[in-house]
């Protein structure tokens, strides 16, 4: 898969392109995506992804673009396309849009979801984008709702999932577990000095974090996967003023900080209690770890 950065490249011979905001790349966006890609095989055109390097509606990310190349590497497009989405970008019409896409991906075939929208305000919809079809010679994809015991499977709804502390149905909708990713710091220390060390996530600050609590889930570190016991919350024991996230891997031991770890959040265990002391604290979290050593993660 080549990473083709806006301004340093161009796609010629013929594309096949998905385009949508794909924050979370859930279940249904990786519909598009593959509906795409299959369809690129079939009529020997490149396959490809339209990534923007931000955020491009303001809301809390679900997985940073760092994470998504990773998820679509697996997919195996021939490329994704990043652009950063600067204020000359936004003002782009629907029609200006459609023409740089021609010019620098030579599309021959758009996939887009139901509700997708382009173009300056959102000007442009699928059936507009239909009509540049027919204009311009390409076709398009579009791939209906998609729904989950009766709820439309979408970025939005899977982030008021996580913030809600629903972890395991946020994961059911993703179709794969919800991850933090950062380098680990050094924190206040406070569970080595009880005997229960924890990996302190320097997390992308525009993040969606799941409600304040305890979960069960793995780290990876080093190629490794491990089981751990995820704190959220800001440390109400301890009075602590920002929200952290750490990861205390079971039977570890090893000085991690400084290096790059992903924690994937498998199902939430209890609420962010604040305790009377320490000890009645790390008495709960010695109950947690036995309870997350038993569990199939």
């Amino acid at each position: 898969m080549e990473v083709i950065h806006a301004g340093e490249g161009f796609v010629s011979g013929g594309s096949v392109v998905a385009l949508g905001d794909f924050d979370g790349l859930h279940i249904a966006h990786m519909t598009i995506i593959r509906n795409g890609i299959n369809y690129a095989r079939d009529r020997g055109l490149k396959s490809g992804i339209l990534l923007f390097e931000e955020n491009t509606k303001g809301a809390r990310l679900i997985t940073p673009n760092e994470a998504k190349l990773e998820l679509l590497e697996r997919e195996k497009p021939d490329f994704v396309y990043l652009r950063k989405f600067t204020k000359d970008f936004m003002r782009l019409s629907p029609r200006a849009f459609i023409g740089l896409l021609i010019k620098t991906l030579d599309i021959r075939a758009v996939c887009v979801g139901y509700d997708y929208s382009f173009g300056y305000k959102a000007g442009g919809d699928v059936e507009l984008l239909r009509k540049f079809g027919a204009e311009y010679g390409f076709e398009v994809l579009v791939t209906g709702a998609m729904s989950m015991d009766g709820k439309i499977i979408s970025s939005t709804y899977i982030r008021q999932l996580i913030e809600a502390g629903s972890i395991e149905e946020a994961n059911r909708f993703l179709g794969r577990r919800f991850c933090v990713e950062g380098i680990v710091l050094n924190g206040l220390r406070n569970g080595t000095k009880m005997g229960i060390p924890t990996a302190n996530v320097n997390y992308d600050s525009k993040m969606a974090l799941p409600k304040n609590g305890v979960y069960a889930g793995i780290t990876y570190v080093d190629g490794k996967r491990l089981k751990c016991v995820i704190n959220v919350g800001n440390n109400p024991t301890f009075n602590a003023d920002r929200i952290t996230i750490e990861s205390h891997i079971l039977d570890f031991n090893e000085d991690i900080y400084g290096k790059y770890i992903r924690v994937s959040f498998a199902l939430r265990l209890r609420d962010d209690i604040k305790f009377n002391g320490i000890d009645e604290l790390k008495a709960q979290i010695e109950k947690d770890i036995k309870q997350v050593r038993t569990m199939d993660l």
